[in-house]
């Protein structure tokens, strides 16, 4: 699974110094712009209305929708984990996007493969090498960057060290690996709705 703590580490790195700007507000309908004054990337918007908020931004676009609750700033923060987004839940209160919230995980791949292959090193020393002389470099021979490629590689690849007698050792039982995960534009968006709606809430404070 997606490492949270540094997901949200990314984000207080790339808002670092972001200020709010209200470009519209009616009570529920809002339009709140994020960003740095000097005027440095990742800049985002959240716009609200009774059931619905967008966020918008350089990682992507996405749109929640809850029923009844009227407030998506209230809900973003009442859902919460401290300061953490409650990402299954939103994940479930999406209704639009322009990227899949989960999807293939190089991560995820990465690590149950260099499980595997390191069980078998005992048996079969080399193996691991001889994956990465198949998967890595500008000469790969398997491309693995996306689940149908990364797939298509765990069934091809097979490896006997030279002088030994048997079978090949081979991936077994890859189709029970779950490969999806979190990507990192639906996390930074999370981040970004529950960061928005508290620095809204602190400014409403201070004002009132």
């Amino acid at each position: 699974m997606n490492d949270y703590s540094a997901s949200a580490r990314r984000f207080a790195s790339e808002t670092r110094g972001h200020e709010m700007t209200v470009l519209h507000e009616d009570g529920l309908y809002r339009h709140l712009r994020f960003a740095s004054p000097d005027g440095s990337g990742y800049r985002f918007d959240l716009v609200t209305w009774p059931n619905r908020l967008t966020f918008h931004g350089e990682p992507g676009t996405y749109v929640f929708s809850v029923w009844p609750t009227e407030d998506m700033f209230d809900l973003f923060r009442r859902s919460s984990v401290g300061d953490k987004p409650n990402f299954g839940y939103w994940n479930e209160k999406l209704v639009a996007w322009n990227e899949p919230a989960i999807q293939f995980s190089n991560d995820l791949f990465d690590k149950q493969v260099a499980k595997e292959l390191a069980k078998a090193e005992e048996f079969f020393p080399g193996v691991t090498a001889a994956w990465q002389a198949k998967t890595e470099g500008f000469l790969a021979e398997y491309d693995t960057e996306s689940e149908e490629t990364a797939r298509e590689a765990l069934a091809a690849f097979e490896y006997l060290p030279e002088g030994q007698w048997g079978e090949a050792w081979r991936f077994r039982y890859t189709s029970e690996w779950n490969l999806d995960d979190y990507d990192w534009r639906y996390l930074w968006a999370c981040h970004a709705g529950l960061w928005g709606a508290n620095q809204y809430s602190a400014a409403k404070a201070v004002t009132a």
